[in-house]
């Protein structure tokens, strides 16, 4: 009689919505939940809802829509932290061979999350997910937003970050087990996501409208992620420092050399290009100064980050 064959367990598969103020949206956020896992029948799902410190009704308004399915899970934070910590602390708590973040307005096609997975089986630790098309219509906004994702980009240089600016992104298994290594808190999650490397690919997709309610992204939120991503990840602003104040100064020491030559020359001094000179050789020291004193915190930032001299694709 021949062996018995054990079965294969699925892969398994967890979508992490953060979430904060969505009770009009939540739903809506089960019943997709339940489209992409009923498109792929051949694989596990799992739904990780983590409320932002929600001030309504989000978190109990999900568990109400989804029960009884053990499959759908809430997290409560203590009080708003910000998405990108709310998506880390449902990274924590994942048991998916992969995980995939998805909004709670539900602005992306449930066929998105096929595109996902379809790449991650090709064999690619990290796939992003950039708007071809917004559907907000907030222009200026937009446009400020994807230049600074260039600009990030270029400074960073993290040439794998999307300079579209990633909306979301699938995570492998090993990948999210890094990444919830990494003591960081003050995080661009994405950014960290193209630091570490691995095979990286990239899907476009056209925003949907919000199912309901408004964006609780606010211009605050916004600037601190840019602030957050530029300090963690670029050192370029004090070199740009250090080197405007080696050139100021040099400029105001060789101007102020000049004028004294000059004033030797013709036997009287220009005051008011003195005082220039003066100005100018005072502010590039100070420039750099502050440029060199920059560079030394910026070593101790990256060694109070405990991020990891190296990452290893294959350990």
């Amino acid at each position: 009689m021949p062996d018995s064959v054990e079965p294969q367990e699925r892969p398994l598969v967890t979508l992490i919505a953060p979430a904060f103020d969505e009770a009009a949206n939540a739903e809506a956020l089960v019943e997709f939940f339940r489209r992409v896992r009923a498109g792929h029948p051949d694989l596990d799902f799992e739904l990780i809802v983590v409320d932002d410190g929600s001030t309504d009704a989000t978190g109990r308004l999900v568990r109400d829509a989804a029960a009884p399915d053990e499959a759908v899970r809430v997290l409560t934070l203590s009080r708003r932290f910000g998405s990108h910590v709310a998506l880390s602390a449902g990274l924590a708590s994942s048991k998916g061979d992969c995980a995939i973040s998805v909004s709670t307005d539900i602005q992306e096609p449930v066929e998105v999350i096929g595109r996902f997975l379809d790449s991650w089986l090709a064999g690619h630790d990290i796939v992003w997910g950039v708007r071809a098309t917004r559907a907000d219509g907030r222009w200026v906004r937009n446009l400020f937003s994807r230049r600074f994702s260039r600009v990030f980009q270029r400074f960073s240089g993290l040439h794998s970050y999307p300079a579209e600016g990633p909306s979301q992104a699938l995570l492998s298994r090993r990948v999210v087990e890094l990444l919830t290594r990494l003591p960081e808190r003050n995080r661009n999650l994405w950014a960290i996501c193209a630091w570490l490397g691995f095979e990286q690919a990239t899907i476009s997709f056209h925003q949907l409208p919000r199912h309901a309610g408004q964006s609780k992204w606010s211009t605050a939120d916004r600037l601190k992620l840019m602030v957050d991503s530029i300090v963690g990840f670029s050192v370029k602003p004090f070199v740009i420092t250090l080197v405007l104040g080696l050139l100021l100064g040099s400029g105001g020491l060789i101007a102020l050399a000049a004028l004294l030559v000059v004033g030797l020359i013709a036997g009287s001094l220009a005051g008011w290009g003195l005082v220039l000179a003066v100005v100018f050789l005072l502010a590039g020291v100070q420039l750099t100064v502050f440029g060199g004193f920059g560079l030394y915190l910026w070593r101790v930032a990256e060694d109070t980050r405990s991020r990891p001299l190296y990452v290893l694709r294959d350990p």
